[in-house]
């Protein structure tokens, strides 16, 4: 479990989080997560969840709501050790892998230790990703907002300045420039963002709007502080009036020689199996440069898999080299158009001559694609995946779209051998394929299952049946939070907007298959046109199957549905998160 203080107050496991409801134990549970490992006196706390409005019996109070803390903590599952009563308080005891705040600090030192440029950006920008959104937001407390929320706000804004500031020594400062916008308009007298904001322009080549930058904080400082711009601002000025050199620093890039590639080949997968037939026509068309070759499917469906597969058998074919980037940040969200940019002025091209192939993983949508167009090399190849179709990518540069479905049953049988062992499943083999159906036959699954398993003594048919008891629940690896097809399946399906998510969790408990239009409608309460639009966008985003214009929906996600609306019967508070 990791507490999240760096946005709203929240609870995180895996890819689940919980934001806690504003209340006397919220603001008692951040009093001490914004001082971890410290010992936080009786008066501070008292302070934080009562203010100047303390009960007549605070120490006894703040006893019931120590208790109240824990309780949430066992709900939760969490150890209630975490916190421990001390003389003269309580200590929350969290280190870098349970508290967000921790780690924010832990990776901002090791930047700042770190002798390796490109190791510091990535140390930073892992650091800022931690922040999800105004501090504190759910809790009433109002000498945390006070004294407490301006000194971390304080905390990340020396980060940001070191990260802005590293970029531009890298020659990088384009992609530090709306982080920077942002910043200035956030803190309109800070002296050191602004410099690093007419600096990242003028070495840009945009001269006339680091001078236009300049003259706003002039006016704001005499108008509001009544003071000038330090010695270093208008040195600034001074360079960028009498024209001195300070354009952007073109980084060393070694020489590739015949034998080697500034961008390696893409890592071939491990365990690789199957999908021959679409792996044969894809490479074909990657070869002969067919423009985009997007491959679309499930969550589960081994694209990304199949598409290191591919580029590992292209590799000869494309001299120029391989480069692929990931479209997500470890947290789930998407990359941004500066963040992308970024990372390949980072990785230069040593010979645009020669035919590379790039990779861009788990696109979130048309708008992302475009925004990345701009870098697509002519004649090189482009291979996207994603869950989404991407037809208006296709519209526009031309191409292909292959999906990529569930393995057939002879390859789940080949799949759930080579982790099972052949003995086991020829052993039982209606068992096997019991346990391929309950998957889906999507290989993500399968190797989850099979994985967890492996730790059964119990015949194969018996933990077929266990697994069919829970399966959304079951389905996961424990101590690996990427191998939980629950936590897989939360991402997936809230990536959607709130209506979509809303709509495929209610159809998901309709008892129809294939559904049908009018039931669709009835139960959305929409007009059928609607409920055609709303399947279209479900099928596209790969939660639906769409056969022939008739819609289904998996049985895994269909089980995933019904706990959702199962677990908001049982506890009404609950929202999906």
């Amino acid at each position: 479990m990791i507490f999240r203080v760096l946005g709203p107050l929240s609870l995180a496991r895996g890819e689940e989080a919980v934001v806690l409801p504003p209340s006397k134990v919220a603001s008692l549970l951040a009093a001490l997560l914004v001082r971890p490992n410290e010992v936080v006196s009786i008066g501070t706390l008292q302070e934080a969840v009562w203010g100047d409005d303390q009960p007549a019996a605070a120490r006894a109070a703040l006893q019931t709501c120590a208790m109240r803390l824990r309780q949430l903590f066992v709900r939760h599952a969490i150890g209630a050790s975490s916190i421990e009563t001390v003389p003269g308080g309580y200590r929350f005891n969290a280190s870098g892998e349970t508290a967000d705040l921790l780690r924010f600090r832990e990776l901002a030192r090791a930047a700042e230790a770190q002798s390796d440029p490109d190791r510091q950006l990535v140390l930073l920008e892992d650091a800022l990703a931690l922040w999800r959104g105004p501090l504190l937001a759910n809790v009433p407390s109002g000498s945390l907002h006070r004294d407490v929320v301006p000194r971390l706000a304080e905390e990340r804004l020396r980060v940001l300045e070191r990260l802005c500031d590293l970029k531009i020594r890298q020659g990088l400062a384009a992609s530090a420039l709306a982080q920077l916008w942002d910043a200035t308009r956030a803190h309109l007298g800070n002296e050191r963002l602004a410099e690093l904001l007419i600096e990242a322009l003028y070495r840009t080549g945009r001269q006339a709007d680091a001078l236009a930058e300049y003259r706003r904080v002039k006016q704001f400082l005499a108008g509001e502080l009544g003071v000038d711009p330090g010695p270093r601002l208008r040195q600034l000025e001074l360079s960028i009036l009498v024209g001195e050199s300070r354009a952007e620093p073109v980084k060393a890039v070694a020489v590739a020689g015949p034998a080697e590639s500034a961008h390696p080949g893409v890592e071939p997968p491990q365990g690789f199996l199957g999908r021959s037939a679409i792996a044969a026509s894809v490479a074909s068309r990657l070869r002969a440069g067919a423009g985009v070759v997007v491959l679309t499917g499930p969550l589960g469906a081994g694209k990304t898999a199949l598409a290191c597969h591919l580029a590992a058998a292209v590799r000869d074919d494309f001299p120029g080299g391989q480069l692929r980037l990931d479209m997500h940040r470890a947290d789930g969200t998407p990359v941004s158009v500066e963040e992308l940019t970024d990372r390949l002025a980072r990785r230069p091209r040593p010979d645009p001559s020669r035919r590379g192939l790039l990779f861009l993983d788990d696109v979130d949508d048309v708008r992302q694609a475009l925004a990345g167009a701009p870098f697509w090399p002519p004649g090189d190849a482009v291979l996207l995946t994603s869950r989404f179709g991407l037809a208006g990518v296709i519209a526009r540069f031309g191409g292909s779209i292959e999906r990529v479905g569930g393995f057939t049953p002879a390859e789940s049988v080949s799949l759930l051998s080579a982790i099972l062992g052949r003995e086991r499943v020829e052993a039982e083999p209606a068992a096997t394929q019991a346990l391929a159906e309950l998957c889906d036959h999507l290989p993500l699954a399968l190797r989850i299952a099979a994985a967890r398993l492996l730790t059964r003594t119990a015949s194969l048919a018996a933990s077929v049946a266990w697994l069919h008891g829970n399966p959304i629940g079951r389905l996961a690896l424990p101590g690996d939070p990427d191998m939980t097809l629950l936590g897989r399946l939360d991402r997936a399906v809230h990536r959607l907007a709130p209506p979509l998510v809303t709509a495929l969790l209610s159809l998901g408990t309709l008892d129809r298959d294939p559904l049908d239009l009018a039931g669709v409608a009835h139960r959305l309460q929409v007009t059928p046109d609607a409920a055609e639009a709303v399947l279209d966008q479900l099928a596209d985003a790969s939660l639906i199957e769409d056969q022939a214009g008739q819609f289904r929906i998996p049985g895994l996600l269909r089980l995933y549905a019904q706990a959702c609306a199962e677990n908001l019967r049982s506890d009404p508070t609950l929202t999906a998160v």
